[in-house]
């Protein structure tokens, strides 16, 4: 699909945005010894800088499923990249970490409707099959913050202080939005009509997350104390009237019933899973390499880089991939690889080389990029377009709320740790802090095991999985359901006189052909093997008052034609390569496919096997069924 340059303006404009806001997450790490030191806070305190922004992000999320419906893209970006700038500038001037932390604060505000809204509208604009190679581009661009944004951190908090930091961010966000000034376009969004924001559950998730995180980060740090358990409790509840009632709202403000999708379910758990270990290791790694050994904030920023320019490189492969493959692959190498090197973490010691560190924190990274986005994309794709905003809604809410606790919890396990080693342990400041870094590290990867477990049982690449979520084709595609799954396979070492056979069989004019492991190579049809026997394949013509002379001139007789021709192997006149359409696809782009090529049928494809054939007549026959079904009501 060939997008217009006012749609790749668009783009650039929303993907610009959101580099920026994720570049603001990424400063903020490699600065948090800095503030711990200038401000007087511990670790369990300043890591509310990382779980407040990403819970006020959880909470926004929600309301965006609503933002979206309601006001245009223009209107939306504009507004929340001023909330973020003036969140920005806030946290630039930031006297004390009150000020600090209510800058943050206000700068999740903006990056909670931003992101959620930027994913909603690359999905939506390009189609099913093309989605993982955009989110690849996407993912590559934005992971280009995460590469530069520590390292140049760290130059700047050796230099001057943490407080520039915020003030790039603040003019590079002012700049951005300038260029949606002229970028974006004001154009009313579709369902500005149905949207409803129901101020109850604006509520009762406030309360349900807030209450959830602050509890859990108390209960870490003070043990359990009446304020802490009570906390945790009211979250609980709040969480539990506040899904209720999105369930029995004709229109709800979160419509979680995506969830009954099985492929969106999986996804959005395993992306939690992975969410909680990513954030809370983003917070370690900082205090081992300064606190801990004594670097400068550019060599924790260095350490950092090599894992982020192959994370962003990845993206775009990883994208590649799951359009060709499907996901199952992918994320179970990368939640196995991200339990092996986040174990390898929980054994740091006090003399572990910086190149060390790096490398395994690259494999850590190239491991999540093969999580990430094919696992969001797999369970989105699952979803009808109307229900996509809420849907990347619901799995942002989820991943965010899942970082925050996540964080809270691993982060309380270390300050935990730490305590009982000085004073139980009578260990040195510094093998405490450390014992309790490793233990936070084997936190994480039982995270990323349970991940690896799940995806290994949960994530499959068969035809069938559509069909099993419910038998009666509820959750089926169009294409799932229209397409044929009787599929014949002509095996490239089949003799051409075996194909016709089959044909004849099954009353079929065309099939696949397969190589030695079943993998689809061809296709044969018919018309393959009249062309065969118009002409020789011995040479190529040019010209065709040549090729008929030829022919001619040939004296065999068309039996004898014939006969060589059927004892031919079918890949040496088998259409080489398969043109195809994957199995989770909408009839358009099949209809796209089938029209641009100039196909009569298609092979539907789930990863490399084909699963089905479709027809322009299984088309026009369900078009048509379709047409009289809606006269008839």
């Amino acid at each position: 699909m060939k997008l217009t340059r006012s749609q790749i303006a668009m783009l650039g404009v929303l993907i610009a945005g959101t580099f920026v806001a994720v570049l603001n997450q990424t400063v903020v790490t490699p600065a948090l010894p800095s503030i711990m030191k200038e401000m007087d806070v511990s670790a369990s305190v300043a890591q509310w800088l990382t779980t407040g922004f990403t819970l006020v992000n959880a909470i926004m999320i929600p309301i965006t499923a609503y933002l979206t419906d309601r006001f245009s893209t223009r209107r939306l970006f504009l507004v929340s990249m001023g909330v973020f700038s003036a969140g920005s500038l806030l946290a630039a001037w930031g006297p004390n970490f009150p000020a600090l932390l209510a800058g943050r604060l206000v700068q999740a505000a903006g990056a909670g409707i931003l992101m959620p809204m930027v994913m909603t509208v690359l999905v939506l604009t390009f189609p099913a099959d093309r989605r993982g190679a955009a989110l690849g581009i996407f993912g590559l661009v934005v992971a280009f913050a995460p590469a530069i944004g520590p390292t140049v951190a760290g130059v700047v908090i050796d230099r001057t202080s943490w407080h520039v930091l915020f003030y790039a961010i603040t003019a590079l966000a002012a700049a951005v939005m300038a260029a949606a000034l002229f970028a974006l376009k004001e154009k009313p969004p579709a369902r500005s009509g149905e949207a409803t924001l129901d101020r109850p559950s604006v509520v009762l998730s406030t309360l349900g997350f807030g209450g959830l995180l602050y509890g859990f980060s108390e209960l870490g740090a003070n043990g359990v104390t009446i304020p802490a358990f009570a906390a945790t409790c009211v979250g609980l509840v709040a969480i539990a009237v506040f899904a209720f009632r999105q369930f029995t709202m004709e229109r709800p403000m979160l419509n979680v019933r995506v969830l009954e999708s099985r492929k969106f379910l999986i996804g959005t758990i395993i992306g939690m899973v992975m969410q909680a270990s990513l954030l809370a290791a983003g917070i370690l790694m900082p205090i081992y390499v300064q606190t801990l050994r004594g670097f400068s904030a550019a060599v924790s920023g260095l350490v950092l880089l090599p894992g982020a320019v192959a994370m962003g490189a990845m993206n775009l492969v990883a994208g590649r991939i799951f359009d060709r493959h499907g996901p199952r692959r992918m994320v179970i190498v990368g939640t196995i690889g991200l339990t092996l090197s986040t174990a390898a973490f929980a054994l740091l010691s006090t003399k572990t080389s910086m190149i060390y560190l790096a490398a395994l924190y690259l494999v850590r990274m190239v491991s999540l990029a093969l999580v990430n986005m094919p696992i969001t994309t797999w369970g989105i794709n699952s979803l009808e377009n109307t229900l996509i905003n809420h849907g990347t809604s619901v799995n942002n809410t989820l991943r965010q709320v899942a970082g925050s606790l996540g964080t809270a919890i691993v982060i309380s396990v270390s300050s935990i740790v730490e305590t009982a080693g000085t004073q139980h342990l009578h260990l040195e400041q510094s093998a405490a802090t450390l014992l309790g870094i490793n233990a936070a590290f084997g936190v994480c990867a039982a995270l990323c095991a349970l991940g690896a477990v799940l995806a290994i049982a949960l994530v499959k690449d068969r035809a069938g999985d559509a069909a099993t979520e419910d038998p009666e084709g509820g959750h089926r595609s169009v294409l799932e359901a229209v397409m044929r799954r009787d599929v014949s396979f002509v095996h490239a070492d089949a003799t051409v006189a075996e194909a016709v056979a089959l044909f004849a069989e099954k009353g079929i004019d065309s099939a696949p052909v397969t190589d030695e492991s079943g993998k689809a190579v061809g296709f044969i049809s018919d018309g393959d093997i009249l062309r065969a026997l118009a002409s020789r394949h011995d040479q190529q013509f040019v010209d065709p008052v040549v090729m008929i002379m030829q022919n001619v001139s040939d004296g065999r007789s068309f039996e004898d034609r014939l006969g060589k021709v059927m004892a031919m192997k079918v890949g040496e006149i088998a259409s080489p390569g398969v043109i195809a359409v994957p199995a989770h696809a909408k009839l358009p782009e099949v209809c796209r496919v089938l029209g641009k090529n100039k196909l009569r049928k298609a092979p539907v494809m789930e990863g490399e096997r084909v699963v089905g054939i479709i027809s322009r007549a299984d088309i026009a026959r369900h078009a048509l069924d379709a047409y009289a079904q809606k006269e008839r009501s």
